[in-house]
């Protein structure tokens, strides 16, 4: 199957796509240098508006859209930036807690080739500082639900949950993080899985570089180009091997979709719930991914954005499935002709 061909809609941001938030009636793309648009389910644009700089998170409150965008948060609302304020260093993470819209910024030292500093802000919706929080470490993860959730990198590594510092089972800086349906999980640069209830869920070989949800668990991509996929106890699924990958989604309920790069060419795999791969296609780097009950979104370098909607690609699937199944039916008639 052509997945290109697949597609249910294709957009073109007109810059390296960053970021991308997906719904089922709509969907937000940002892009490198700043651009953010928005279309709705049919994919006609609703409204485009240019931030500061690189956007690299979204997030929708309400009529709101904010995002961090280079040294800045920025609010806006059917494409009008209603304020945008700038943080100390890059602005990084994004999230709503307790009415207050909370960031992250961090600043890097070249010299010494690592984060020295970083901040959690919080802001009111209308743009007003309420409080600031500095630290040594720079937050990797953000997650808000019942509690405000930070997972570390160095010196400090663990969490920070409620503002109370809390160990976890490795001591290795936390790289990424995975709100699941029943936890959280947390990857570490020592490979590393380990739960927020608690406990170490298992040791990959290397660096965990993302984690993402699929039927039966979930799927950590290594920093060597391997994905490997458990179950919530941790007993491995499946496993496949290739370049670097860059974003990794689920979607359509068991299928694991995943964009890689070898520092030439891209290329986007789908893979079964056995792992088996159905489609690999060759494209420009994919960069961003997001999913929604029925619909999966990647961004790439080129700045295209592509959708697949549910009906269409099972249905495109079984096509190619009964077109393979006659070739293969004509190809055997032709050797039992030629045996004969």
């Amino acid at each position: 199957m052509d997945l290109i061909q697949a597609a249910w809609m294709i957009r073109d941001l007109g810059q390296p796509v960053s970021s991308i938030d997906l719904e089922e009636d709509s969907i937000i793309a940002g892009g490198w240098d700043g651009s953010l648009k928005m279309w709705n389910g049919d994919g006609d644009i609703l409204w485009s508006a240019q931030c500061e700089d690189r956007i690299e998170a979204i997030i929708r409150i309400g009529e709101l859209v904010v995002v961090t965008s280079g040294l800045h948060i920025t609010c806006v609302k059917s494409g009008d930036i209603l304020w945008s304020n700038a943080l100390e260093g890059s602005a990084d993470l994004l999230a709503f807690h307790d009415n207050k819209v909370i960031a992250t910024s961090s600043v890097y030292d070249i010299e010494h080739g690592d984060f020295m500093e970083s901040a959690l802000w919080q802001f009111s919706l209308e743009g007003e500082l309420i409080e600031v929080t500095r630290m040594d470490e720079r937050p990797w993860f953000l997650h808000s639900h019942e509690n405000l959730i930070l997972a570390l990198g160095r010196p400090k590594c663990g969490l920070l949950v409620d503002g109370e510092h809390r160990e976890l089972p490795s001591t290795s800086p936390v790289m990424c993080g995975l709100s699941g349906r029943e936890n959280i999980l947390f990857g570490h640069a020592d490979g590393t899985i380990s739960s927020f209830k608690g406990g170490e869920i298992c040791k990959e070989s290397t660096s965990i570089e993302s984690l993402t949800c699929i039927e039966q668990g979930f799927v950590a991509a290594l920093d060597n180009g391997d994905l490997v996929a458990r179950t919530p106890n941790s007993e491995q699924i499946w496993t496949a091997s290739g370049p670097q990958v860059t974003t990794q989604s689920a979607g359509f309920d068991d299928l694991h979709w995943c964009g890689r790069w070898d520092s030439i060419r891209g290329y986007l795999e789908v893979r079964a719930s056995s792992g088996e791969l159905m489609v690999s296609t060759e494209t420009s780097r994919p960069r961003v991914s997001d999913f929604s009950e029925n619909r999966i979104a990647f961004g790439f370098e080129d700045g295209q954005i592509l959708v697949w909607e549910r009906e269409l690609f099972e249905r495109r699937s079984k096509q190619e499935k009964s077109e393979e199944n006659s070739r293969n039916s004509a190809l055997a008639a032709k050797l039992r002709s030629l045996r004969k």
